[in-house]
């Protein structure tokens, strides 16, 4: 069952735009009542095309280690979101209230790595681009004379270290700083970094964002996605005349 939350986004013209999100199956954004916008992460399914094969891979893996147990990763994947959900949880109620979950250790490895480091200016944000219609919801932005808006991604530490990051991560956290300049946004953060944190605890490893190359791989893939949906009867079957 979809459901939605609505929150208010200053502008640096002092004004406010009204952003709702539908939360379902994936995101959908819609501002100041308009038409449904999609998501960031479903218009960058084409950044990595080779990502099909390695989940193939790591799910056999999964079954194998599971003895057979064909829901093995099912069960794997369930219990990453909801350690990454808990992780953001964390993170949200730190910057926003102060408060501190010390039975958390992804989040302690964050906290000492990354969120007492920094004066934090906004978390959980909704945001938009007016002329690209994709909205998005960015993690965090930092504040001082150079605010930094920052992302966070939890990871398997042996994936990670192995594998690193995802360019997926580069062109969706890109795209947030390009929506964040052409709506007119009160935060102008010139400076992007990534923050994977370790499911285990041991570890945050800090990424910077290359934001022009994250941004090429961003449109490109937005523009395969709108080809292939203005495309796809082409893929239909014919008839046999």
């Amino acid at each position: 069952m979809a459901t939605e939350q609505t929150q208010f986004h200053l502008l640096a013209n002092g004004q406010a735009v009204e952003i709702k999100r539908i939360d379902g199956r994936g995101h959908k954004y819609v501002v100041d009542g308009g038409a449904p916008m999609p998501s960031v992460t479903g218009l960058i399914g084409h950044v990595e095309t080779d990502g099909f094969g390695v989940g193939v891979g790591w799910s056999t893996k999964m079954i194998r280690l599971a003895d057979g147990d064909l829901d093995a990763p099912k069960n794997a994947t369930k219990a990453a979101i909801d350690i990454g959900n808990e992780v953001h949880e964390a993170i949200e109620n730190f910057i926003e209230k102060g408060v501190v979950d010390e039975a958390s250790l992804p989040f302690i490895s964050w906290l000492n790595t990354v969120g007492n480091l920094h004066l934090w200016d906004a978390g959980e944000a909704f945001l938009y681009h007016p002329d690209m219609h994709y909205g998005g919801t960015l993690d965090a932005i930092s504040g001082g004379n150079e605010p930094i808006l920052f992302d966070w991604k939890s990871k398997d530490p042996v994936s990670y270290w192995k594998y690193g990051g995802s360019l997926k991560d580069h062109a969706q956290v890109a795209s947030y700083v390009m929506a964040l300049d052409a709506m007119g946004s009160q935060w102008k953060p010139k400076k992007a970094r990534i923050a994977y944190i370790m499911r285990d605890g041991s570890g945050t490893d800090v990424v910077d964002v290359d934001l022009d190359a994250g941004m090429a791989l961003f449109l490109t893939s937005r523009k395969m996605k709108l080809l292939a949906d203005e495309y796809k009867d082409m893929a239909k079957p014919g008839t046999n005349e």
